[in-house]
């Protein structure tokens, strides 16, 4: 509803123009009136206006005066003229003042419809330009705000202080807590995503008012459907936490007003930019334990330290990677990472509730891929499946381990039926030749297309249908992943590890690993030392 402004000295002018046109109806509504310029400044002061009609001749201030003064204070405010033959000269000269439009006395109820409708026209764009600015605005400060909770960001503190000035945030003294919320059974609640990117709109609302408000919050959307709040924690000592009571309120509104529930994990108070992943992977770690303390609840990660102590071996990047085969359909790879997974629970002797933390997130994990590919998890494993109490029957490791390993077989199979074509079988295809001849630093669309007997622009269409991205990026991905292997054993010349996976220039393969990964191999190698 766009606001309009009447101002003219005549009150039998100010009722025709009150009653010569259904303003509701059209999208307007009349919210002041004013008989002078001086009445009508002052009345702007309380109620924002967007369309003023303005009559020139008024007694103290007539209105040239008023939209001059009005254009200073209020540039995004739209003015109409009325005005007189006689004054027509008044009315081009206020043009040159910003005035939208003029309207000659007398006129008719047509024409004073279609100029407010055009202003109205007018007002809309300049506002949905705004919002888009703004939500792109968002979107960047979003991504940047994951890039600093990651591993793997390298920038350097000045220009990471640069960067949080662009989005208007002045950091004082850099010492931050992590916070990870997640709504508790998200994906069986809600089915839709549109529904879940609701609920957490309203979680992040809410969290703003039950926050304590000495405290800078950044609060964005994080990876796998989390939210973040980044806390500046100011001039306070490190290994401490702000009060925990603005998440606790902010669980019990939710729980009252929402109806679902909440879990919040915190991360240990972190000094400097670069160990803001720290006090995030902390933040993850707390999260995790819900799945043994229970859900509805505020876990910080000092309170799960103790427990979990030296046991915390398990890096995120493996679901990450479990993840990558599942949308792959590598049941043999998926199998070799689970195999490492419990190979190592067993190795270390890790408590129960630790292993239930890690099974849950593995099982987690594969309920992702089966919706993100877009089946309902409960066509594939049944109306009545509860992971996080069928978890706990079992009698020993051996046979929860079993269990897990089924449920990824079955996965793959429930959504590899749906894939059972001939482009499907030509995909498949294609990628094993890619895995068996990457070295290859001629390996390019047309070779692998003349190995599976098809045209390249077929093969490109449906090697993107099958595997959600392009050949050629398949190709770049594996051979990272590859040369990320050799790294790994160390030892290597970087000019031996680049052309075992394709490369005859060591310093092109290292820009190529550098944009694929954000860090050199040299950065990679000295991480992992």
């Amino acid at each position: 509803m766009q606001t309009v402004m009447i101002v003219d000295d005549e009150i039998i002018f100010r009722e025709y123009l009150r009653r010569t046109l259904d303003w509701n109806t059209l999208g307007f509504e009349i919210t002041v009136e004013a008989k002078n310029g001086v009445e009508a400044l002052e009345l702007c002061a309380d109620h924002p206006i967007d369309i003023a009609l303005i009559d020139i001749t008024m007694p103290f201030m007539d209105g040239l005066e008023l939209t001059e003064k009005l254009k200073a204070l209020y540039p995004e405010m739209s003015i109409v003229l009325i005005t007189g033959h006689n004054e027509f000269e008044y009315a081009r000269t206020a043009l040159k003042l910003g005035v939208e439009d003029y309207i000659l006395k007398p006129f008719s109820k047509d024409e004073l419809m279609l100029t407010l409708l055009k202003l109205q026209q007018e007002h809309r764009k300049v506002q949905q330009e705004n919002l888009t600015y703004k939500e792109n605005q968002q979107s960047v400060k979003e991504s940047f705000l994951n890039q600093i909770i990651s591993r793997d960001y390298l920038l350097t503190d000045e220009e990471i202080i640069t960067r949080f000035e662009k989005f208007n945030i002045h950091i004082q003294n850099p010492v931050f807590v992590v916070a990870c919320i997640e709504i508790d059974h998200i994906d069986l609640k809600w089915k839709k995503i549109s529904e879940r990117m609701l609920m957490k709109y309203a979680v992040t609302n809410i969290l703003n008012e039950a926050l304590d408000e000495s405290w800078k919050h950044h609060i964005f959307n994080g990876p796998e459907g989390r939210i973040i709040v980044l806390v500046e924690y100011g001039d306070h000592q490190s290994n401490q936490t702000p009060s925990l009571n603005g998440y606790r309120k902010l669980g019990e509104l939710i729980k009252k007003y929402l109806n679902f529930t909440i879990t919040i994990g915190i991360g240990r108070s972190k000094e400097g930019f670069k160990n803001i992943s720290e006090s995030y992977q902390e933040a993850l770690v707390a999260l995790q334990n819900k799945f043994v303390l229970g859900h509805d609840r505020v876990i910080t990660y000092e309170s799960v330290a103790a427990e979990v102590g030296k046991q915390a071996f398990y890096p995120i990047e493996v679901n990450e990677e479990l993840l990558i085969e599942l949308r792959m359909r590598n049941a043999e790879r998926v199998q070799q990472i689970l195999d490492h997974v419990f190979d190592s629970i067993l190795e270390r002797r890790l408590s129960i509730d630790y292993v239930y933390v890690i099974c849950i997130g593995l099982i987690s994990v594969n309920l992702a891929y089966i919706t993100e590919s877009g089946h309902p998890i409960e066509e594939c494993f049944g109306e009545n499946f509860f992971p996080y109490n069928e978890i706990r029957k079992f009698e020993s490791l051996d046979r929860t381990f079993e269990w897990i390993k089924e449920l990824f077989h079955k996965s793959m199979r429930y959504t590899g039926q749906y894939k059972n074509t001939r482009a499907a079988k030509i995909a498949q295809s294609a990628k094993a030749y890619i895995e068996q001849c990457y070295p290859d630093p001629e390996l390019q669309l047309e070779q692998v297309a003349q190995h599976v007997f098809i045209n390249s622009s077929y093969l490109r269409a449906v090697f993107k249908k099958e595997f959600g991205m392009t050949l050629s990026d398949y190709i770049t991905q594996f051979r990272m992943k590859k040369a990320k292997e050799l790294l790994g054993r160390g030892g290597l010349r970087l000019s031996n590890i680049a052309e075992s996976v394709g490369y005859n220039d060591a310093g092109y393969f290292g820009k190529s690993f550098k944009k694929f990964y954000g860090y050199s191999p040299s950065e990679y190698e000295k991480k992992r030392n």
